[in-house]
């Protein structure tokens, strides 16, 4: 069991996970977990993103390049 919520463990996290090359986003996965969006899977990826965060598991998604909408 953790102490705090996912929302607030997920927003305490996000910009250490998105400093890490190739992580393009993170949200609250089902579960409740939470999700690393890369673009693609590396080998610093794996090593550098935790397998859990506080008590919740974390989810590497692939999600390929994302880019801004005009």
């Amino acid at each position: 069991m953790t102490a705090r919520p996912i929302s607030e463990v997920l927003k305490s996290h996000t910009a250490e996970l998105m400093s890490i090359p190739g992580v393009v986003g993170t949200g609250e996965g089902e579960g409740p977990a939470i999700l690393v969006l890369v673009s693609r899977r590396t080998p610093e990826v794996d090593s550098r993103v935790p397998k859990r965060l506080e008590g919740y598991p974390v989810l590497v998604r692939v999600v390929g390049e994302v880019r801004k909408l005009r």
